[in-house]
């Protein structure tokens, strides 16, 4: 006997990506840079002490930059708007340690928006949750959650708009749940349970993730879980960080946030410089001044190759000289790699 349909049944539907993620993915290629204090001292990383005075390039050629993308296929860029160390490419009037107060003076966020828009690129920014310079204040976690607050709201407030915001440094609040246990990796859900149970509680990541939807809703948000943890969200997200996840080969596009399947796409960051130094062997993300080292151009065809059929957007950092141009290894690599 055939089953009366009943006013209960529900149709199964497909997860999928909604209009912003669609418009995201095709995206498909982008640029990531890496430019600032850390550049005028051939430094990976710096602890937010460095003098501001030898920041004075003649000029910060951000329409190099653009045009060098566009000839490369690109279609979007980001630049790290604030680093680990604290230094702000941008006036933020919440901090001292910004550009204004260098001898440039010159906003670097507006100067790249500009050229983004001259060539017909969208612009995204990148922002570490951890600040090295105003950590040595020792300021309470209530004090620096609303600095942080304060810092997104006026990048998302006078910016844009930006197709993405990429979280960095989640590790500097999360004491356990990432790092290896005695000398075994920690399970996926070990570590998505702590990330929710400590790191999220401590940034109050909610709050965080809900002030940038409301300030602008077509911006995807990412949480870089660091290279250990590759593609796995740091939720709330609207996509999922692969940081050096050019090799991956499979991926997990649908997830469970609050009882209900999500799908998120994948965006993978990596490095043209292929020989750095401590603590990122295997590339610079800011310029060396000895690191002439780039991937070939097969090599960047096989990285979007492999992309592709993750249906993962591709994202390739190039750290900017002090002279405020790119590398030549860099601009060589990029303007050939569509021939």
């Amino acid at each position: 006997m055939n089953r009366v349909p009943s006013s209960l049944d529900k149709p199964v539907l497909e997860v999928g990506p909604d209009k912003v993620q669609k418009k995201f993915q095709e995206l498909k290629f982008g640029m990531f840079v890496h430019f600032g204090l850390n550049t005028f001292y051939s430094n990976e990383s710096s602890d937010g002490d460095l003098p501001l005075y030898n920041f004075n390039p003649e000029i910060i050629d951000t329409n190099q930059w653009c045009m060098t993308a566009k000839n490369a296929g690109m279609n979007y860029i980001l630049i790290n708007a604030k680093s680990s160390d604290g230094f702000c490419n941008w006036p933020s009037k919440y901090s001292n340690y910004t550009v204004d107060n260098t001898p440039f003076k010159t906003d670097i966020l507006s100067e790249l928006i500009n050229s983004a828009e001259k060539y017909g690129l969208k612009t995204g920014f990148s922002y570490s949750l951890y600040d090295g310079h105003v950590f040595i204040d020792q300021m309470n976690e209530d004090i620096y959650n609303e600095y942080i607050v304060n810092q997104v709201t006026e990048l998302l407030s006078e910016y844009g708009p930006l197709v993405e915001i990429w979280f960095d440094g989640f590790w500097h609040r999360q004491n356990h749940g990432w790092k290896a246990e005695n000398g075994f990796a920690v399970p996926m859900p070990q570590f998505l349970n702590s990330w929710r149970n400590e790191g999220a509680y401590r940034w109050k990541w909610d709050y965080l993730y809900s002030i940038v939807k409301n300030l602008q809703p077509e911006t995807m948000v990412f949480n870089n879980p660091t290279r250990l943890f590759r593609g796995l969200p740091l939720f709330p997200v609207d996509g999922r960080a692969a940081e050096k996840g050019e090799d991956l080969e499979v991926d997990q596009p649908i997830w469970n946030w609050l009882g209900e399947d999500v799908y998120l796409p994948l965006q993978i960051e990596t490095t043209l410089s292929q020989k750095g130094k401590k603590p990122f062997y295997d590339g610079n993300w800011f310029w060396d001044h000895s690191d002439k080292s780039v991937a070939k151009k097969w090599k960047i065809r096989q990285w979007l190759k492999n992309a592709g059929k993750l249906n993962a957007n591709l994202v390739l950092n190039v750290g900017p000289m002090a002279n405020g141009k790119l590398r030549p290894e860099d601009e060589k690599v990029l303007l050939r790699f569509s021939e």
